[in-house]
């Protein structure tokens, strides 16, 4: 660039010059110019200004290319850091892979075992379901043996109750003396046997009967008469006082009825309706026990209640009146209270009282008698 402006100057050009300003922006003819144009240098001298115009215009053009460059490079660095980090998490994916491998290896062999173990199972569980059936059967036929040996029992336990109970009367009605006290002040019960012998010697005009025991059945209540429950030395003894109750009784207050289990009471309880029914159209009918015969065909009850486990010993009495011919005339109560006989028409009223009483024996509640 010197040598163009020595020469320049030589040639008689006057260019006001700037360091700065680029060569192909310099133009011929500015403000300033003087000088002669010669013919064949000028022309020269704007060729090679041209030249360097292009010169400058590629220099410009690779100083773009060259930043274009720098910001590939940079770029490809950026791309060089992201493909290391793709090329880790790769390495990292195949690993993983490979331990995802060897788990589906591993939970193939256990699902494979798992299967095996599941149809050994389910053989099992068929073969304890057959078991199960057969031991459900054999235990349904011991359950049913069991309840068949259980009612057996119960009916030979009702049946030893009702004969424990076979000289037994218990008889309503009959006053309670209060309590008293001996001459130290202790309270003396009531002497019920000979309550109950000057009863039978008043009232019915009875004598010379000997008991087992007498007692009052259940608790003392102020107020109330408890029956009384007798049972005599002598069969026949306890046969003539009821036999006698139908005549010495009738009208009054008082009443006598054979004492039997629980049991008994309820199935005669349940006949009672058709045994009445039957004595209304003038058919012979009897009870036996439980049994009702009439015409002496045994009659089935319709519906008989049970009483429930652990209430047995719970006695109801039944009236009985007296025996005519094979004939049993006899009246329950509600409740299971006995009946007095009263009336001409033979029906018993209720009485107080009355309740059913344990069978003498173990268990037996009783008081003292003298």
């Amino acid at each position: 660039m010197n040598a163009d402006n020595n020469y320049t100057h030589q040639q008689g050009f006057n260019l006001p010059l700037n360091q700065s300003t680029p060569v192909h922006q310099l133009s011929f003819g500015q403000a300033g110019y003087s000088g002669h144009v010669y013919g064949s240098p000028v022309m020269q001298n704007v060729d090679m200004n041209s030249r360097l115009d292009a010169i400058c215009m590629k220099l410009d053009g690779m100083c773009d290319q060259l930043k274009k460059l720098d910001l590939m490079e940079a770029r490809l660095s950026n791309l060089e850091t992201s493909a290391k980090t793709i090329k880790s998490d790769v390495e990292n994916l195949k690993s993983t892979m490979s331990e995802m491998d060897k788990s589906m290896t591993f939970i193939n062999q256990q699902f494979e075992k798992n299967k095996s173990d599941l149809s050994e199972l389910q053989k099992t569980v068929s073969h304890i379901t057959s078991e199960a059936k057969e031991t459900e059967l054999f235990i349904a036929d011991e359950i049913s043996e069991l309840r068949e040996e259980l009612g057996s029992l119960k009916e030979r336990h009702v049946d030893l109750q009702a004969r424990s109970m076979r000289d037994n009367l218990v008889f309503s009605g009959i006053e309670e003396l209060p309590p008293q006290q001996d001459g130290n002040g202790r309270p003396i019960g009531e002497d019920t046997e000979r309550t109950l012998s000057e009863f039978l010697a008043t009232k019915m005009d009875i004598h010379d009967v000997g008991f087992h025991r007498v007692h009052r059945m259940g608790r003392l209540i102020p107020g109330k008469t408890r029956p009384i429950v007798a049972k005599f030395v002598m069969y026949k003894d306890r046969e003539r006082v009821r036999k006698s109750a139908k005549e010495k009784l009738t009208g009054s207050n008082y009443g006598i009825s054979e004492q039997f289990p629980r049991e008994i009471n309820d199935r005669r309880k349940a006949l009672y309706p058709t045994y009445k029914n039957a004595k209304r159209q003038g058919k012979r009918a009897n009870f036996v026990m439980d049994k009702l015969y009439v015409d002496g065909v045994l009659i089935q009850p319709v519906s008989v209640q049970e009483s429930q486990p652990g209430q047995s010993d719970r006695n109801d009495a039944m009236e009985v009146g007296h025996r005519d011919n094979g004939i049993t005339q006899a009246t329950t109560t509600r409740g299971g209270q006995s009946g007095a006989y009263s009336g001409g028409r033979g029906r018993g009223s209720r009485g107080r009282g009355g309740r059913g009483s344990r069978p003498f024996g173990r268990g037996a509640r009783s008081s003292r008698s003298r």
